[in-house]
């Protein structure tokens, strides 16, 4: 099991690393004698909307929450809500869900209304920020591995 777990984790990571990609064009191959590099400052200053430490999923759902990894602005942690548990209103930033157990939740966006979601094992799916709360209304323990992504965005 452990060994399978491992295996989950190393191909959601995987993806996950192509997303920090450098963003360059490509460039020739061929060679030149001469310097044609350029640094330039870059002025964009745009970034994710404010962070709240305070909405933070490993904050608000601390008690739901086993954190897994934090480094390179990405936090992996898995999340547990038992049949009846309730998780208040929190915050985040581009992310990404692997459902590890499935169970029905109901899930409400702020801003786009209550959802029911009926997830299966397996599943998966990635998100722009936003904030939601949710309560298991199944009758099995839903299990997540969830992975917040803290990055600049553009414009």
């Amino acid at each position: 099991m452990k060994q399978i777990k491992t295996s989950i984790y190393f191909f959601l990571a995987v993806p996950l690393f192509s997303l920090f990609n450098c963003n360059q064009p490509a460039t020739s191959s061929e060679k030149s004698d001469k310097d044609t590099g350029t640094i330039t400052a870059r002025t964009d200053t745009s970034f994710m909307p404010a962070y709240d430490p305070a909405m933070e999923p490993l904050t608000v759902g601390a008690k739901f929450s086993k954190k897994l990894s934090d480094t390179l602005g990405v936090k992996m942690y898995e999340f547990t809500m038992k049949p009846g548990d309730s998780a208040s209103l929190h915050t985040h930033p581009d992310h990404a869900v692997y459902v590890l157990q499935g169970g029905k939740l109901a899930v409400t966006f702020q801003g786009m209304g209550r959802q029911i979601m009926d997830l299966k094992p397996g599943m998966g799916f990635v998100s722009g920020s936003l904030s939601d709360a949710g309560k298991n209304i199944g009758n099995t323990t839903v299990k997540l591995l969830i992975m917040d992504i803290y990055r600049p965005r553009g414009k």
